[in-house]
């Protein structure tokens, strides 16, 4: 997502934001930090937890509050705040007159998805610990992306067994070792957490599973210290909390200068999935073809790229590799490559500012006119109005939650 620049101010009296979060380290106050540095602002950080907002506001002496995930008392009440606020998640009570900077986890969990679809995953399950909105969205992405690609789709509910089970950790693992067991492979499973993931790869192991060969695994947040600390590396989607920290703050600076309320919330994509050794597998039986999988997921950019191109360098004939792709794929190779190159250039719509041109040749598009007559055959839209219309989707969409929530 593109940054927001300021200035630097020049105040004797420089703005006091509290940032209210239980954890002072997390991400997102990076990127809140780097605004309030460019915005002349002092961040000052909660830590009495047991107090109301109103309460901790005055103590702060802030004029302004990003919130993220925090530990209020149980009836925590807004009602009284009068400063500037925008939340970074739900908060667990409602807070008035606040804007939304949110995660979109509906991508998370469709980018997981499509990463196995890629690599020729036709089993793929979602598996999640907890209930919340977050979860939901992300539960919906993946199931949705699966059906499209044409996988058979599993679902592991945790969640479903009670609230009274959720952190029991061991019960956990015994219970996915059992369900993973049972299911077909080769399989690609989708936990809701890096944390979840963590326990997913150990219960994998001890139910004699093998990660990736037999259960490859994507977790979601890219919580670099959980992901390459596992024992097997965690693939991971990465949230761009950064970006999110950026951007709530600049939202807030809009609102300290006399800007309007935001009706909807707005959106910060996520930077995709960070491949580690958890996922880093194709699933196919056929050397040739895992090979030239591999190109199409890495080489898509390269606009001489073709499936002769790709064939000659895994040394099959275009017949050979054409039959070979239909017998364990179910599709063609140049299918394979069209469908990569339409899911680089969609997202890059979605989620940048980059001109069709650049897009074009990022995602290995002979010439702009081809690009602009795929992504019109694909979507119905010319790349304009499509990214118009799927950028004002994603914000009702996210309207539509926090009306529900």
């Amino acid at each position: 997502m593109k940054k927001t620049r300021r200035p630097k101010a020049v105040s004797a009296s420089p703005r006091r934001v509290l940032f209210m979060h239980t954890d002072h380290f997390h991400p997102l106050a990076l990127g809140a930090l780097e605004y309030a540095a460019s915005a002349g602002w002092v961040l000052t950080f909660s830590h009495r937890r047991n107090l109301q907002p109103s309460a901790e506001i005055h103590l702060a002496q802030a004029e302004a509050v990003i919130a993220g995930q925090v530990l209020w008392a149980d009836e925590a009440d807004w009602s009284d705040v009068r400063v500037p606020v925008v939340c970074a998640t739900y908060p667990p009570h409602p807070v008035v007159r606040a804007g939304y900077v949110l995660l979109d986890f509906c991508a998370s969990g469709r980018l997981a998805a499509e990463h196995f679809l890629a690599a020729g995953f036709r089993n793929l399950t979602y598996c999640w610990m907890g209930e919340s909105w977050a979860l939901n969205e992300q539960r919906k992405g993946f199931i949705q992306a699966a059906r499209a690609g044409g996988a058979a789709l599993h679902e592991l509910d945790w969640a479903a067994r009670g609230s009274e089970y959720t952190w029991d950790f061991e019960s956990f693992r015994r219970w996915l070792g059992v369900r993973v067991g049972q299911m077909p492979k080769p399989l690609g499973l989708m936990v809701d957490s890096d944390w979840t993931g963590i326990e997913a790869v150990t219960a994998l192991r001890a139910a004699g599973i093998l990660v990736p060969d037999q259960v490859a695994i994507i977790s979601c947040y890219n919580m670099e210290p959980i992901c390459k600390g596992c024992i097997i590396p965690l693939s991971s989607v990465d949230m761009d909390w950064h970006a999110q920290g950026y951007q709530a703050a600049a939202m807030l600076d809009r609102l300290l200068n006399g800007g309007r309320l935001p009706r909807r919330p707005l959106i910060v994509p996520p930077k995709g999935v960070i491949v580690r050794q958890s996922s880093d597998v194709m699933a196919v039986p056929h050397a040739g073809v895992a090979r030239a999988m591999h190109m199409i997921q890495n080489d898509f950019g390269d606009r001489n790229l073709s499936v002769g191109s790709i064939a000659r360098s895994v040394g099959i004939s275009m017949v050979g590799l054409n039959l070979a792709f239909k017998k364990h794929l179910g599709r063609s190779p140049s299918n394979l490559l069209s469908q990569r190159r339409l899911r680089e250039a969609k997202k890059l719509l979605a989620a940048t500012d980059l001109m069709a041109k650049d897009i074009a040749a990022a995602c290995g598009y002979g010439t702009i006119e081809q690009f602009i007559r795929n992504i019109k055959t694909a979507t119905g839209l010319p790349p304009r109005a499509w990214r118009r219309k799927t950028n004002a989707q994603t914000s009702e969409d996210a309207l539509d939650s926090c009306k529900e929530h």
